[in-house]
């Protein structure tokens, strides 16, 4: 095994920064459209388009099993490279994984869970209606206090809502301490079978995720209905099988992630990892566009009617999405991140800044878009009523949203991102470190 790269992964970057982007474009090019319900009635091609893209989310997942198994799979390899030097010159030092790994991967997933609920429940993208006393909307706290003027009763279901945020926070954490039980007792070896037991472990979430949809939602939507105290019942069936980011099949997604980011990091040949990829995801692609077709084909219509299928339909969706993010991003790491022994230089067009910015600041535009569409929508409202009406002017609308976004994120480059919530989220793990750092320098008695 050659040396692992100690360089940022750029291609991370650049499929967090197209998922924001999609996001923010397709959020404020649906969720503004006042004419979204009549154009559901019979959907145009255009919409069947937003309507697959909305159910991208996943690539978030996919990008944090990568980062994680790059991250730890490093400090693993020093870990290692300490104990052997330490054992040349005194007597045997046993094998101990980090805890500080297992700290940090519990640190992040409380935060990270932490920001669910102020997603799903405070600032959360999200369409209105004319009326807030409307027993259907959805509206999170902070957008409709824009929108109504004073804060919206939540919905029931938005205590149940399965969001990105708790994707990436459950697969961060999951992915870690998949890590901890294949190596808690000894290190990484270059001919160990990491990938093979990554595989694995994510063959056997997608099959169960069929027959735990079916067990597990059913029970949860009765609690759901209960309202009440029952609902804090249901959040745990939720987070495992709800629409539309569950652990079941997501954690699935990290764990696709998380091979590709072992490979880069142990440094290991790229062919073996594009073979792989391929032949995954053409069985996933094969498999779920045979799911699909034997639900009836891909349904566009609400959000109940996309997400509320049978648990095949909802499991062939996600092998589908799956099967089709493993082509792109070893596409992406091709372009991006070629290996050294090809004498290819890596892509680097001139607008990647613009979309390396929004990858590295992915967590604070997905918590803060929700608000700033809202606000730009009561401005738009109030100049020129009707203006949502348009498909051509909601879509310029969207793009106006990449555009503000575009320069905020700019001059708060200038400013080292200080405030945002990666700037604080690295200052809080920062300190903990340098406090780690300080009781392992001081003298014990």
């Amino acid at each position: 095994m050659s040396d692992p790269p100690s360089e940022r992964v750029v291609t991370l970057d650049v499929v967090r920064g197209l998922a924001i982007l999609g996001m923010v474009f397709l959020h404020n090019g649906a969720f503004h459209f006042a004419r979204v319900e009549e154009a559901l009635a019979d959907p145009p091609p255009w919409l069947m388009a937003f309507g697959f893209l909305l159910l991208w989310a996943g690539l978030f997942g996919v990008v944090s099993g990568a980062a994680n198994a790059t991250t730890t799979l490093r400090r693993l390899a020093r870990q290692a490279e300490t104990v052997a030097r330490v054992e040349k010159t005194e007597r045997e030092r046993p094998w101990r994984y980090p805890p500080s790994l297992t700290k940090g991967a519990l640190q992040t997933f409380v935060i990270l869970f932490g920001l669910h609920w102020v997603w799903t429940l405070g600032v959360g993208n999200s369409a209105v209606t004319a009326d807030p006393s409307d027993p259907t909307l959805r509206v999170t706290l902070l957008p409709g206090l824009v929108y109504y003027g004073h804060f919206p009763r939540i919905h029931p279901e938005n205590w149940v809502f399965a969001s990105a945020l708790w994707m990436i926070a459950a697969n961060g954490l999951l992915v870690s301490l998949g890590f901890r039980v294949l190596y808690r007792r000894r290190p990484p070896r270059p001919d160990d079978s990491l990938e093979r037991s990554l595989v694995l472990l994510g063959a056997a979430v997608l099959l169960a995720t069929p027959f735990l949809r079916a067990a597990l939602y059913g029970p949860m939507l009765e609690l759901v209905g209960r309202g009440g105290a029952s609902i804090a019942a249901a959040v745990p069936l939720a987070l495992l099988v709800n629409d539309p980011n569950p652990v079941f099949p997501f954690f699935a997604y990290g764990l696709l992630g998380a091979v590709i980011g072992a490979s880069l990091a142990r440094g290991e040949p790229r062919a073996p990892l594009y073979r792989l990829m391929r032949r995954s995801g053409l069985a996933l692609v094969a498999c779920g566009g045979a799911g699909l077709w034997a639900s009836g084909g891909l349904v566009l219509a609400g959000r109940e009617e996309i997400w509320g299928q049978s648990a095949l339909y909802f499991a062939s969706l996600s092998w589908l999405l799956l099967g089709v993010f493993a082509w792109g991003v070893t596409a992406l790491l091709a372009l991006f991140d070629p290996p050294p022994d090809t004498g290819r230089a890596p892509w680097r067009p001139g607008w990647l800044p613009t979309l390396m910015r929004f990858g590295r600041l992915s967590l604070t535009v997905f918590l803060l878009e929700g608000i700033l569409g809202m606000l730009m929508r009561v401005g738009l409202d109030a100049l020129a009523p009707g203006w949502n009406d348009g498909l051509g002017q909601v879509l310029l609308f969207a793009v106006a949203n990449l555009v503000v976004w575009h320069g905020i994120l700019r001059v708060w480059e200038r400013a080292g991102y200080r405030g945002s919530l990666e700037w604080m989220v690295a200052r809080l793990r920062g300190a903990d470190d340098r406090s780690r750092a300080l009781r392992a320098d001081r003298p014990t008695s």
